[in-house]
């Protein structure tokens, strides 16, 4: 257990989620461009973070730090998943290169095949990710701005956004509506929501699903987006 570069939860006690199946990939798999990376990533704090930490030092010594190598890893552990529940794919990690997203993604069809639960997921490597990459998973880009939640719209992806400011009712603004996790402001999770698994209707919808900082890497978090005002805080 304690060497694993690739963590897989049948049913999760992630209080945000509530009990779906989870994958925790290292934190190699993350694209350079996230802007939370070392600056305020949830994932990289509290009980998750002391996951994370063992999932990089065994990815590093097991010399598996390339995206490929880290997707083959976790493809193989999500095929030998129960498949009895919705999964959520990557609480922590993500793919970014085309072929480790091709490569999860051929897995997640097989998962979402024999359980007729879906998969969903969200990046930050949608820029250079093709979004039929990423085949059957319900993926959503995630953006910090406006101009990045559209461009990602036009590449096929839906949108999320990490806003600095909370809100709890759904707005228009710049074109696109803004809705908020309902986990976030009604306490709803995941397994109840379900509406991040909905991607092709988000996306025609031009709805945006927004999370807000959160964990004891807020402030972090904020900074970090605070610095583009077009993340809809003016």
């Amino acid at each position: 257990m304690s060497k694993k570069i690739v963590l897989t939860v049948e049913k999760s006690t992630n209080s945000k989620t509530g009990p779906v199946a989870v994958t925790y990939a290292p934190i190699q798999s993350c694209p350079k461009t996230c802007p939370f990376l070392d600056s305020g990533c949830y994932a990289q704090h509290g009980h998750c973070g002391i996951h994370l930490r063992r999932m990089n030092k065994n990815a590093r010594e097991a010399n598996m730090t390339r995206p490929i190598d880290i997707a083959r890893v976790e493809a193989k552990a999500i095929y030998t998943m129960k498949a009895d529940r919705p999964l959520r794919l990557h609480i922590v990690g993500d793919c970014k290169t085309p072929r480790s997203a091709q490569i999860v993604a051929t897995a997640c069809k097989d998962y979402t095949k024999r359980s007729g639960h879906k998969v969903w997921t969200y990046t930050h490597a949608w820029k250079t990710i093709p979004r039929s990459k990423w085949g059957d998973i319900s993926v959503l880009a995630s953006c910090e701005t406006v101009a990045d939640a559209k461009y990602a719209m036009s590449r096929g992806y839906a949108a999320s956004m990490v806003r600095y400011k909370p809100f709890k009712r759904p707005f228009v603004y710049k074109g696109v509506k803004m809705v908020p996790c309902l986990e976030m402001t009604k306490g709803i999770k995941c397994d109840e929501c379900k509406l991040c698994m909905k991607d092709d209707k988000l996306r025609k919808d031009k709805r945006v699903v927004c999370f807000f900082p959160h964990g004891s890497g807020q402030s972090a978090a904020k900074r970090a987006i605070f610095k583009d005002r077009d993340a809809g805080n003016e």
